[in-house]
């Protein structure tokens, strides 16, 4: 897939990409405060286990590069959970980031979920919220459990 300013957002699903976007996800990890972060860093067999079908990886590209990622998961037949958006420092501000979000609402909206949720951070991440809301999610109840304080749920009807 292309998207603007010539980011391509792929599905990962190569051993190649799998590493790519594992390193990624270790290197979120360590960019959120200590108390967002999701637990133990991420290994290549818990993430293709995490991220394979019905669920998705992606990675975003410019020229060779991978600037960023994010993935889905399947909650219900009817709802996907977006999560873990990151960009590199270096490239923001370039579109990545809703290139990303883009990818993977056309990954939720091909498998037919009437729903996407996430939850983010509205005044420590309030980029990402601001990224989210630019999109069209609206506050929403909890989904689900998360292991931080403070978080703020959204959710985007597609149907």
């Amino acid at each position: 897939m292309i998207y603007a300013n010539d980011v391509r957002a792929i599905d990962v699903r190569d051993a190649n990409a799998l590493q790519r976007f594992v390193e990624l996800l270790v290197e979120y990890e360590c960019s959120l405060p200590i108390d967002l972060r999701h637990g133990s860093q991420p290994d290549p067999a818990s993430v293709r286990e995490a991220y394979d079908r019905p669920h998705g990886g992606f990675l975003a590209y410019i020229g060779d590069v991978s600037a960023g990622c994010v993935a889905t998961i399947r909650l219900d037949e009817s709802t996907a959970i977006i999560q873990r958006l990151y960009v590199k420092p270096a490239y923001r501000q370039r579109g990545i980031a809703r290139a990303l979000v883009v990818a993977a609402l056309d990954f939720c909206r091909e498998r037919g979920y009437q729903r996407v949720v996430l939850d983010t951070e509205k005044e420590r991440l309030s980029a990402a919220y601001s990224l989210y809301a630019s999109l069209g999610f609206k506050d929403c109840a909890p989904y689900g459990p998360v292991t931080y304080q403070n978080p703020t749920f959204m959710e985007l009807r597609c149907g």
